[in-house]
């Protein structure tokens, strides 16, 4: 997540009470077995599904060599956990 969309989520987020709060974490989160079950299929999928295209890619390229395919998928298990951290607390500790 860059900050342009760090900025535009907390200006979102500021006037809502806690339960609009709930409902846009809950629209806006990964879901990190999807992320992980994506890799698992095919090994650019779940860089996709997280919006990290570029490294999709590569990751499918070398693939083939397993190390990256491996990579690939404890890489978006990772990134999505890590996602959805920086979003609760964006969210959450916006005042």
């Amino acid at each position: 997540m860059d900050r342009a969309e760090m900025t535009q989520i907390k200006e979102f987020v500021r006037d809502m009470d806690k339960n609009q709060k709930v409902m846009y974490f809950e629209q806006k989160r990964k879901s990190v077995g999807m992320a992980v079950a994506l890799s698992i299929l095919i090994p650019e999928l779940g860089q996709m599904y997280l919006g990290k295209v570029g490294k999709g890619i590569l990751i499918l390229l070398f693939s083939w060599l397993i190390i990256p395919w491996i990579y690939g998928i404890y890489d978006a298990y990772k990134y999505s956990k890590d996602y959805n951290a920086l979003l609760y607390t964006i969210i959450f500790d916006s005042n």
